[in-house]
């Protein structure tokens, strides 16, 4: 700065200052700048140990910052190390449960299912029922074949026992006939003879004419013998031809024996196969048994290596889960740790920036101070010019007095110069020293910065390994899902084995039942067997001797037969009497009647109509119970047989009956029928006889044609009965 004064040779004209008075602004000048060196210093020194904190506070965080990075490390390593725990864990565990499912699907494949054990079943079932239904069926069709073959022999049997017992009967009454013939010939013949050996001895000579004519006849009725004869000779040979045909039907029912035998042959064989498939059957059942039992074995293997799995799993899974929980407490607790060392490094930081700014905003204040300052200065300097100038004179008076101390002044001026720049030279150095603290520490707020930058990442990494933990513990609890289901899929095999077991045991309990029951059944077939070839040699035998109590009682029959055609001769001349004597009375009832029409017509306005009507209903009410009477007892089973010009009374019998049924015992119960019809006949006469008494009363009391009337219809009646009756054998 040129500061001229008046007096020298400077630019205002003004006449030079001395040496004192140019030194006074210095000093004031300088005294200044040491009160500013002075606030420097003390500045300085404050943002020194302001710095000097800062870098113990810096060294402080660092430290803690490397200690937290070491820890975040640590974490993260052991969380990698956890991660490739859980991850080994859960690929071991995944195989496993893929070879789990693997075993458990051969198992399936390989283990009897409910469904394929249906299948064996049914299949089973359907082959055995299949077998059984055909032998039945085949069984059911030859019974009614041999049925049907029995029924039609035992029809035919019975219309050949029929027939011939119907041709017997023929023969027998034709033999009769003949036998008769022949005898009643024997017997007029033995009469003429003994006549005529009586007309010999009494009269003692008889022509040879009539001894001619009796040996004609003689030769004669030996013709008619031989011709007897003949025809015995025919009717023998008809029983020859009969019995032959009998033989011959004895034989076709021993071939049908055989056949029948053959049959049941045949039907043994087939149960001897049966029972061979059933002997198969229970071999495969029993290898299945086996195999089932093998199974099981290897199921109770599997649930046991299961079971061990089970608690491995558990046991690591519940070392997965204490780890996780600790892992969990400690991240939560270096979390907070972190929070809070964040909280505290973002409040330094804050602190910091705020201290930063304070220290800008006082450097900002101090070069304004120290603008202000100089400005100040000059105003002064200004000033003490001015005063100067008017103290001019007060100063040179004082020039001399002040030349000494400011010769004294430059002495000390010098060193205080020479101290003012080694003082300066150090406030710059602390200047350029705060400043290079300034961008050291400005570095460090850049490197705390990207440490938290960096611990922002390292946090984003948490977040991240958290994500994954959560992620692993969802793995964690799907892996525990199908270890459960797996679990309760190892349960419901366990379950079906149980079942299967139970079938199989209850198919064992069928097989064993079906057996039984079909030894059962072959024994109760061999018994029938037995008994139906007892029977057949019974009833053969039966049969045999039937057929000789029938040609006894054949023989009986026809000679009662002889018998009652003799008495129905008699019968008939009597009857043929009764008869005409009925037609003779029935002419003269006839002619009463018509006599009694014309009685009534001619009485018919006399009788009241209420008794006329009354009677009418009591006579049609009486008709038509003898009618149903009349109905009831020709229903009962007895009708007319003609056999040949004679008719005889027969009952119906069922067809089935005919062979055990004996001509006797018909005889007993034609005569208990006609005892029986006698008795309703009786009753029948009490009835009418009653109800003709009854009809007399009323007659009496009303007329007299009505007493005709009601006669000629009660004695019409008993004709009616009689004739149904009449040609009954007594």
């Amino acid at each position: 700065m040129n500061l001229s004064f008046p007096g020298t040779g400077g630019p205002l004209g003004r006449p030079p200052m001395s040496p004192g008075a140019q030194q006074v602004p210095k000093l004031v000048q300088e005294t200044e700048l040491q009160k500013l060196l002075a606030d420097e210093k003390m500045r300085s020194q404050m943002h020194k140990t302001n710095y000097e904190k800062l870098k113990d506070e810096h060294k402080k965080l660092q430290d803690e910052y490397n200690s937290l990075e070491e820890e975040i490390r640590r974490t993260i390593e052991e969380s990698k190390i956890v991660q490739e725990k859980y991850r080994t864990m859960y690929e071991d565990s995944r195989r496993d449960i893929v070879e789990r499912q693997q075993q458990l699907e051969d198992l399936r494949s390989k283990t009897v299912t409910p469904q394929k054990l249906d299948l064996i079943r049914i299949q089973i079932s359907e082959e055995l029922e299949r077998g059984y239904r055909e032998k039945f069926q085949r069984q059911d069709m030859e019974v009614e074949e041999l049925r049907t073959t029995c029924n039609k022999l035992k029809h035919e049997l019975f219309f050949l026992k029929s027939e011939y017992e119907h041709e017997q009967n023929e023969n027998r009454q034709i033999v009769g006939e003949l036998k008769l013939q022949h005898d009643a010939e024997v017997e007029n013949l033995r009469k003429e003879r003994d006549a005529t050996i009586v007309k010999i001895q009494t009269e003692g000579s008889q022509d040879s004419q009539r001894v001619r004519l009796l040996q004609r006849e003689n030769a004669q009725l030996h013709l008619k013998i031989k011709g007897l004869m003949t025809e015995m000779d025919e009717v023998r040979a008809q029983r020859e031809k009969i019995g032959s045909e009998s033989e011959s039907l004895v034989r076709i029912q021993g071939k049908q024996i055989s056949e029948h035998q053959s049959t049941i042959k045949s039907l043994e064989a087939e149960r001897e196969s049966l029972r061979r498939q059933v002997e198969s059957l229970s071999r495969d059942v029993a290898s299945t048994g086996d195999v089932h039992n093998k199974l099981s074995v290897r199921i109770h293997e599997l649930e046991k290596e299961n079971m061990v799995y089970r608690n491995r799993v558990e046991e690591t899974s519940h070392k997965s889960k204490v780890d996780l929980t600790n892992l969990k407490m400690e991240m939560l607790k270096q979390r907070g740790e972190l929070e809070r060392e964040r909280d505290k490094l973002s409040n330094m930081v804050d602190d910091l920036q705020v201290k930063l700014d304070i220290s800008k905003h006082a450097i900002q204040q101090q070069d304004q101070a120290l603008v202000d300052k100089e400005r100040d200065c000059v105003r002064r300097v200004q000033a003490a010019r001015e005063e100067e100038f008017h103290k001019y004179a007060k100063v040179e008076n004082e020039k001399l007095e002040l030349e000494t101390r400011i010769q004294e002044t430059e002495r000390r001026k010098i060193d205080e110069e020479a101290h003012r720049q080694a003082e300066r030279d150090k406030m710059d150095e602390r200047i350029q020293a705060a400043m290079d603290a300034r961008d050291s520490a400005d570095k460090e707020l850049l490197v705390i910065q990207s440490k938290l930058s960096h611990q922002q990442a390292l946090l984003d990494q948490l977040e991240r390994e958290r994500t994954e933990n959560s992620e692993l513990k969802i793995k964690v609890t799907k892996l525990e899902t199908e270890l459960s289901s797996y679990l309760g899929n190892e349960h419901d095999m366990t379950d079906d084995n149980i079942r299967l077991r139970n079938q199989v045991e209850l198919f064992r309990e069928e097989l064993r039942l079906t057996k039984e029951q079909y030894h059962k059944a072959h024994d109760n077939h061999e018994m029938i067997l037995a008994q139906s070839k007892s029977a057949l040699v019974d009833e053969k035998t039966r049969l045999e001797l039937r057929v000789q109590e029938l040609e006894d009682k054949l023989a009986d029959a026809t000679k009662k037969y002889a018998k009652a055609v003799s008495v129905y001769k008699k019968y008939k001349s009597r009857s043929s009497h009764v008869i005409e004597n009925l037609k003779y009375k029935a002419q003269i009832l006839e002619a009463k009647r018509e006599e009694v029409e014309l009685e009534k017509k001619a009485l018919q306005s006399c009788v009241p109509q209420d008794t006329y009507n009354t009677l009418k209903k009591q006579l049609k009410d009486l008709h038509r119970r003898h009618v149903e009477f009349k109905r009831v007892i020709l229903s009962q089973g007895v009708q007319q047989v003609n056999i040949g010009d004679m008719s005889f009374a027969s009952i119906n019998m069922d067809a089935s009956f005919l062979p055990n049924y004996s001509f006797a015992e018909q005889e007993r119960k034609h005569q208990e029928d006609l005892k029986l019809l006698r008795q309703r006949l009786n009753l029948l006469d009490d009835n009418q006889q009653q109800q003709l008494e009854e009809f007399q009363e009323i007659a009496h009391s009303t007329l007299r044609s009505t007493y005709r009337d009601d006669y000629l219809g009660a004695s019409q009646e008993k004709i009616d009965i009689e004739k149904p009756t009449s040609p009954l054998p007594s």
